[in-house]
């Protein structure tokens, strides 16, 4: 071997041992989904700090791995919690969607996004963003449990009775990752009552009650059979984007989602399996 070859070759095969750490880390939260941090996966894995957190940087930049709500820990991100969901290879929602997308925020000026059930969370897959000084933001890809947040709770209200009791089994203690209350989301009991409520219109029109006060339509994108493919929220900052002025929009709003739901309804939205 050349004095050449040699470089290349350790080259070659620190990367391999690189990318086998960052495997081995990737398969780690494939089998056992809780958030972790650096310390237990470094434990659990045996490897170094140090390791880990290179194996979590290169995970977190390609969206399989997210940091949970608190910033400490680790957890899945979209692009791990979507692989192998079974959703049709025929229908491309994102695909889809994005012409409704950009469409609405050129109507409204504000963020629109497009969420989907990925486990038991939403995910937002798709969004623009709006621009200025108040804006709403989401984090493409993280993942909000399904009873909490209105828009996470119009996904779970159009799956079936038995599937939304499956879910609510599994989740209780019904744990609360938001920064603000949201007391439909603490118990059961108001789980259900918000469901019903958003069951009985096609779409959500809702205020935030918090200080940062904000305005939402939330439409679900549904199959033939009422369950939801995605939802597309509409959001922005009450002193511009109040439920008046969604209203006055609502019209075109639907002209412009009715070809997206048409389409919809002629494939069958994933299932939805428990997970326990």
């Amino acid at each position: 071997m050349s004095l050449l070859e040699k470089p290349s070759a350790e080259a070659a095969r620190y990367r391999n041992q690189a990318t086998q750490r960052v495997l081995k880390v990737l398969l780690a939260f494939a089998a056992n989904a809780k958030p972790r941090g650096v310390t237990e996966l470094a434990r659990e894995l045996g490897m170094n700090k140090n390791m880990i957190h290179r194996a979590l940087s290169t995970l977190m930049a390609e969206n399989y791995l997210v940091r949970d709500p608190s910033g400490a820990l680790y957890q899945l991100g979209y692009r791990l919690l979507t692989l192998g969901s079974g959703a049709p290879s025929e229908f491309d929602i994102v695909a889809l969607a994005r012409p409704a997308l950009e469409q609405l925020h050129a109507l409204t000026a504000e963020s629109v996004f497009l969420s989907i059930i990925v486990g038991r969370n939403r995910v937002t897959i798709d969004d623009i963003q709006g621009q200025g000084p108040r804006v709403l933001r989401s984090v493409r890809g993280h993942p909000v449990a399904l009873h909490c947040t209105k828009m996470s709770r119009v996904l779970l209200a159009h799956l079936s009775d038995a599937e939304v009791g499956g879910y609510l089994t599994t989740a209780a203690p019904l744990a609360r990752a938001q920064h603000f209350r949201d007391p439909p989301s603490e118990t059961i009991g108001g789980v259900w009552e918000d469901i019903f409520a958003i069951r009985a219109k096609p779409y959500v029109l809702w205020r935030n009650p918090h200080h940062s006060s904000a305005a939402y339509a939330i439409f679900p994108i549904r199959d033939a059979s009422g369950h939801a493919h995605a939802i597309i929220t509409i959001g922005g900052p009450r002193e511009r984007f109040d439920l008046p002025q969604i209203e006055e929009h609502l019209p075109r709003m639907r002209s412009i989602l009715d070809p997206l739901e048409r389409e919809a309804r002629l494939f069958p939205a994933p299932s939805f399996v428990v997970e326990t």
